[in-house]
């Protein structure tokens, strides 16, 4: 009876040692390379000037993009207008068994990417991020960096949204994204100078959305060192740099022409979905937002990255999304 309890014991404790490893171990080798990019076929929409409208910025405010008078399609991989180009892809990384969903977006003026609340911005309201979504009009719109979370360090990060400051309180461990008026991103560092630098212009431009998660995954066209972006103080309560989980990011690729990129399954850690980005597009800069289930990528109102059998989704408190400005 002994001699078989302790076999079992000395099995339990090989076995325990064996998912342990498995766990702490971080998988190593190749990310996906991006598929080819689209022509239009028979499902997607293409508008052009012949078919009637006009082209008319949009307001710096939290009114809506312009309306969507177009009905979505199943097989639906492209809306394009005069104003906007959106390109949705999905992926399968057999190395990392993980689903990868993008979206390759242009568009023809800075005021079509755009911040939403679930409610307002001065408050904590939440809402799934379609029906956000669906009530501004968004083309394709993603989760932000959830900012009415009140917990661990994401408690006094800053929110200064469509050119309005709306709480002005800084978490000095986050990197923070600034979006400024020529629809450009750049990144000031974590750091006490958070507390005193003008975040409401940058490089003589007036700041128009300001978003603090992160880590920045490239800056300047360079990817953020592993050190750092392992570095868990450096990044918000939960996130788990060096962990498989489900991500979301934005990135700028050039002047008015971005990448939005997230993934399911058991995800990946920050430094391969980092490298990851890195391979779909040459990126100036990339942004972590908030992941997990709140990751959720909407395209014409639908959760593109959700399971088959996924009925429910997580409320949140805001959205980045990209508007058409063709009004017809």
């Amino acid at each position: 009876m002994r001699k078989a309890l302790s076999l079992t014991l000395a099995c339990l404790l090989v076995l325990t040692g064996v998912f342990s490893a498995c766990a702490e171990e971080r998988p190593e080798g190749p990310v996906p390379t991006a598929e080819p990019r689209y022509e239009p076929g028979p499902d997607d929409i293409i508008i052009t000037e012949e078919d009637g409208g006009e082209f008319r910025p949009l307001p710096i405010d939290v009114s809506p993009g312009a309306p969507l008078k177009v009905n979505y399609k199943g097989g639906m991989h492209i809306y394009q207008d005069p104003t906007i180009r959106v390109e949705r892809h999905k992926l399968y990384s057999n190395y990392w068994k993980v689903n990868i969903f993008y979206a390759y977006v242009e568009i023809r003026d800075p005021s079509q990417i755009r911040t939403a609340p679930a409610k307002d911005f001065s408050t904590t309201g939440l809402m799934p991020a379609n029906l956000i979504a669906k009530h501004n009009n968004a083309v394709l719109a993603v989760n932000g960096d959830y900012y009415a979370a009140f917990s661990g360090n994401k408690a006094n990060n800053y929110v200064f949204r469509q050119g309005t400051l709306y709480r002005n309180t800084v978490a000095t461990d986050l990197d923070m994204l600034l979006i400024d008026e020529d629809g450009d991103f750049h990144i000031l560092p974590a750091g006490e100078g958070l507390l005193t630098i003008d975040k409401t212009q940058i490089d003589g431009k007036k700041v128009i959305n300001a978003l603090q998660f992160g880590p920045a995954l490239v800056i300047d066209g360079e990817k953020v060192s592993d050190e750092r972006i392992l570095d868990a103080t450096r990044a918000p309560t939960y996130t788990e740099p060096g962990k498989r989980a489900q991500r979301m990011c934005i990135a700028q690729i050039d002047h008015l022409h971005y990448l939005v990129v997230t993934c399911r399954n058991y995800g990946i850690d920050l430094l391969a979905f980092r490298d990851l980005v890195m391979t779909l597009a040459d990126c100036k800069v990339v942004y972590n937002l908030d992941g997990g289930a709140s990751s959720q990528m909407v395209f014409f109102n639908r959760k593109y990255n959700a399971n088959a059998n996924e009925e429910e989704q997580r409320n949140i408190t805001d959205i980045i999304y990209f508007a058409s400005a063709w009004f017809k």
